[in-house]
C-alpha cells in the first residue's frame, strides 16, 4: 500500500484512499509475497515529512528481483544518475537516490548500480520525499529513500544476477554484458562483492557522399564501422555499524577496459579511381579506486570522515590509412598515454537543534592530476611511422582545491521546508603544456532549496544555485583527429565554468491516475567551454562569454486501470532545452556545440493480471545541436526515433526473462560535415553527408536472485 504523511483529516484520508486502492489492485501479489509484505509493514515506522511510501506489496505485480526494479516502477519518478558529488570532488549530493537515508559516497558506483545489487527481499519500503526536507546538502525535487529490512543480511548471502546479451546484424554477438553480485554478513560486517562487465558490440554501415565547394558530388563511399568494448570491474564493499552506533564503509574496485573502434570504406571517384580508407582506435585502460568513510557521534551531532583515491592509466592509439589507386598510400597515427589521479578528503559534521533545525559544516580537500604523453606520426614508404613535432608531446595538469560549506535546513511551516547551503572554494590550477602557468581562484557557491506542500497532492519545489563545474583536463593538452584531418591545440588559460541557476518545479499526485511533474529552469553561465580561436591559425577548447541556458522538462506516469486496462501504465520523460552562447568567431548568438535540444522518452508497460506475463513498447528520440568548429560545422543526429517492444515472463525457473526487439522503426545514424577553406565565415572547401543504418536486433535480459 502507499501512505502519505500528514493525513490527519477525514477528507485527506478519503483523497488518499483512491490511489492506494488503484495501485494495490494493479499489484496483485503472487504466492509467497503476503508474509513478507505483512512483516515489512508491521516493522517500519510511519512516513514523515510528507513522504509517499511504497511497500513491497505495491510492487508485487511486477515481481521485482532487485531494488532497482522497485524504484523504476514508482509512478512519476526517474532516477538521476552520475558520479556522486559530480565530477568536481564529493561535494553535495547529485543523485536523487538514498539508501537508508544516506547518499552513496563512492564516485565509482552510481545509484543504478547500487540498487541493482540489493535484492528486492531486502527492501522494507521506498519513500519519495522532497529533497529540501532532508539533511543532505544538494538534494532538491523528488528523492527516493530506499530503506532496507533490518537484519536481512543475517540470514546468509544473497546473489543477484543480470545478463543482457544482444545480437546485431553484421556485427559480433555480444554475450558478455552483465553483472553478478553477492551480499551477506561475515562477523557482523556487511559484505558486497560484485563483478560487472559493461560490454558493447555496436556498429553501423552505409554510404557517405563527398561534395566539392560548389556542391558537386566527388565520390560515394561504402562504409562499415564497429565499436567494441569490454569493461570488467571487480568491486568489494564493506559496511559495519558498531554496538555504539558508529558506522564505517570501505570500498575497493579495479577495472580493465579494452575498447576498439574500427571503420573501413571504399570509394570510386571520377579522377582518383578507387580509394580505400581504414581507421582504427584502440584503448587499453586499467583503473582502480579505494575509499571509505567513518561516522561517529561527537558532541551534539555526528562527524563523518570520507576519503577517496582513484587512478587511471589509459593508452590510446588512433591510426588512419588511405590507399589510392592513383597516388599510392598515406597515413597518420596519433598515440596518447594518459595517467589520471584523484585524491579527496572530506569531513562533515551535522547536528539537529532542539527546535528542529538541521546544521552541517563540511570541509573538503582534493588533489587532481593528469599526465599526458603524446606522439603524432606519419606513414613512411617502408611502412613505419615517423614522429612529427606538433607541440603537444607532453602535458601535465594539477589542481589543488579546498572548499568549505555550511548547510542550514528546517521546516518553516508544517507544509514548507527550506535548505540553504553557503560555501566557497579555493583552487590552484597549473599546467605545463601550451601556455602553461599556475593560477589561483576563489569562487563562492551555494544553494537555496524550498519545498512547499500546497495541498495533499501538490508540491512546488524551488531552487536557486551557484555552482562551479569541473574542467576536462584533456582540454589543456593538444590532440590530433587523424580520421577527420583536424585537431585541437592545448589551452593553459582555461578556467572552471560557473553556472548561476534557478528552477521551479510543480509535482502533482494524480491519485489513481498516477503522478506528473513539470519544471522550468534558467541559468546564466560564465566561462562555458567550447571551441575558440587560440591564434590566427589554430583552435582549441576555451572559455566563452556569458551564456543563457533554458530548460523545460516533464516527467509523468499515467496508470490506465481506471480506463479498464488493468495493470497498464504509460511513462514519459520530456525535455526541451536551449543553450545560447556568443560565437567566438562571428560574435552572434548560436546554440552551444553538441548541446541537447530535446528529448522524448515514452514507454508503455502492461502486466497482465493473474499471470506472470508482461509486455510493452518504448519510443525514444533525442537531438543535439551541431558541433561548431572554427573551420567546420559537424552535425551528428539520428534519422527517426528508436522504437522497441518487449515481452517478459517473471518466473522462468525463478528468473525474470525479457526479450526485446529493438529499432523497430529502422532508425539511422546521420552525420553531415561542412569544411571551409579557412574560417567558417569564408568559402566552403568541401562537404560530406553520411547515412548509416544499424538494423533491427534482439536483446535478452535475464535477472534473478539466488
Amino acid at each position: 500500500m502507499r501512505m502519505t504523511a500528514g493525513a490527519s483529516t477525514l477528507a485527506m484520508a478519503m483523497g488518499l484512499l483512491a490511489p492506494q486502492l488503484a495501485f494495490a489492485q494493479s499489484a496483485e501479489p503472487v504466492a509467497g509475497d503476503a508474509t513478507a509484505t505483512a512483516t515489512a509493514a508491521s516493522a517500519v515506522p510511519a512516513p514523515a515529512d510528507g513522504a509517499q511510501r511504497y511497500t513491497p506489496g505495491d510492487f508485487a505485480s511486477f515481481s521485482p528481483r532487485t531494488a532497482l526494479d522497485m524504484v523504476e516502477k514508482v509512478p512519476g519518478f526517474v532516477i538521476v544518475t552520475g558520479t556522486n558529488g559530480g565530477a568536481r570532488g564529493l561535494g553535495a549530493a547529485t543523485e536523487n537516490v538514498l539508501i537508508n537515508g544516506e547518499r552513496i559516497a563512492n564516485k565509482s558506483t552510481d545509484a543504478r548500480s547500487a540498487l541493482q545489487r540489493i535484492a528486492a527481499s531486502q527492501v522494507a519500503y521506498v519513500d519519495i520525499v522532497d529533497g529540501a526536507s532532508l539533511n543532505v546538502p544538494g538534494l532538491t525535487g523528488q528523492v527516493a529513500n530506499v530503506v532496507l529490512v533490518a537484519g536481512t543480511a543475517q540470514a546468509g548471502f544473497t546473489t543477484t544476477i543480470r545478463w543482457q546479451p544482444d545480437w546485431r546484424p553484421r556485427l559480433d554477438d555480444n554475450w558478455l554484458n552483465g553483472e553478478v553480485s553477492t551480499t551477506g554478513t561475515i562477523g557482523g560486517t556487511h559484505v558486497t562483492l560484485s563483478l560487472k562487465n559493461e560490454a558493447n558490440r555496436n556498429g553501423h554501415w552505409g554510404p557517405e557522399q563527398r561534395f566539392d565547394g560548389n556542391g558537386v558530388r566527388q565520390s560515394t563511399r561504402d562504409e562499415l564501422a564497429s565499436y567494441s568494448g569490454d569493461r570488467p570491474r571487480l568491486a568489494l564493499a564493506l559496511a559495519r555499524t558498531t554496538a555504539g552506533g558508529d558506522k564505517w564503509n570501505f570500498n575497493l574496485g579495479g577495472q580493465l577496459q579494452k575498447l576498439v573502434d574500427a571503420a573501413s570504406s571504399v570509394a570510386v571517384g571520377p579522377t582518383n579511381g578507387t580509394l580505400r580508407e581504414t581507421f582504427k582506435s584502440v584503448e587499453d585502460e586499467h583503473n582502480f579506486d579505494v575509499g571509505g568513510d567513518y561516522e561517529f557521534g561527537l558532541g551534539q551531532g555526528r562527524l563523518k570522515l570520507i576519503g577517496l583515491y582513484r587512478f587511471e592509466h589509459s593508452p590510446n592509439v588512433d591510426t588512419f590509412i588511405v590507399d589510392r589507386a592513383i597516388g599510392g598510400r598515406s597515413g597518420e597515427r596519433f598515440t596518447q598515454t594518459a595517467d589520471e589521479g584523484e585524491s579527496i578528503l572530506r569531513g562533515e559534521y551535522g547536528w539537529r537543534t532542539a527546535g528542529g533545525t538541521d546544521w552541517q559544516v563540511a570541509l573538503e580537500g582534493a588533489y587532481n592530476t593528469l599526465d599526458v604523453d603524446a606522439e603524432f606520426a606519419t606513414l613512411q614508404p617502408d611502412g613505419s611511422f615517423l614522429p612529427v613535432i606538433f607541440g603537444g608531446e607532453k602535458t601535465k595538469v594539477e589542481e589543488k582545491r579546498g572548499e568549505a560549506s555550511l548547510t542550514w535546513g528546517r521546516a518553516l511551516a508544517p507544509n514548507l521546508t527550506a535548505q540553504i547551503n553557503l560555501g566557497a572554494e579555493y583552487s590552484a590550477l597549473s599546467s605545463s603544456g601550451p601556455d602553461g602557468l599556475t593560477r589561483r581562484f576563489v569562487r563562492p557557491k551555494g544553494k537555496l532549496a524550498l519545498a512547499w506542500k500546497v495541498g495533499p497532492r501538490t508540491t512546488i519545489n524551488y531552487q536557486l544555485q551557484r555552482r562551479v563545474d569541473q574542467l576536462n583536463f584533456f582540454d589543456f593538452a593538444s590532440s590530433v583527429d587523424v580520421a577527420n584531418g583536424q585537431g585541437n591545440g592545448g589551452n593553459g588559460l582555461l578556467v572552471p565554468p560557473v553556472v548561476n541557476r534557478t528552477e521551479l518545479e510543480f509535482v502533482q499526485d494524480l491519485s489513481a491516475w498516477g503522478n506528473a511533474s513539470v519544471a522550468f529552469a534558467y541559468a546564466y553561465a560564465q566561462d562555458l567551454v567550447d571551441q575558440i580561436p587560440l591564434s590566427p591559425t589554430t583552435e582549441g577548447r576555451g572559455n566563452l562569454p556569458g551564456a543563457h541556458l533554458y530548460r523545460i522538462s516533464s516527467k509523468a506516469t499515467l496508470l490506465l486501470d481506471r480506463l479498464g486496462w488493468k495493470g497498464a501504465r504509460i511513462n514519459s520523460d520530456l525535455t526541451w532545452r536551449r543553450n545560447r552562447v556568443r560565437d567566438p568567431l562571428t560574435g552572434s548568438w548560436r546554440d552551444q556545440s553538441e548541446g541537447q535540444e530535446y528529448l522524448v522518452d515514452v514507454s508503455l508497460r502492461h502486466d497482465i493480471p493473474g499471470s506472470q506475463l508482461a509486455w510493452g513498447a518504448s519510443y525514444f528520440d533525442e537531438h543535439f545541436s551541431p558541433n561548431v568548429r572554427l573551420n567546420a560545422i559537424e552535425n551528428e543526429y539520428n534519422d527517426g526515433a528508436f522504437v522497441a517492444a518487449f515481452v517478459e515472463h517473471k518466473d522462468v525457473a525463478g528468473f525474470t526473462v525479457r526479450l526485446t526487439y529493438r529499432n523497430l522503426a529502422g532508425q539511422k545514424n546521420r552525420f553531415d560535415r561542412t569544411v571551409f577553406v579557412d574560417r567558417r565565415n569564408g568559402p566552403i572547401a568541401f562537404s560530406e553527408s553520411r547515412r548509416r543504418e544499424f538494423g533491427r536486433y534482439f536483446q535478452l535480459t535475464v535477472t534473478g536472485t539466488l
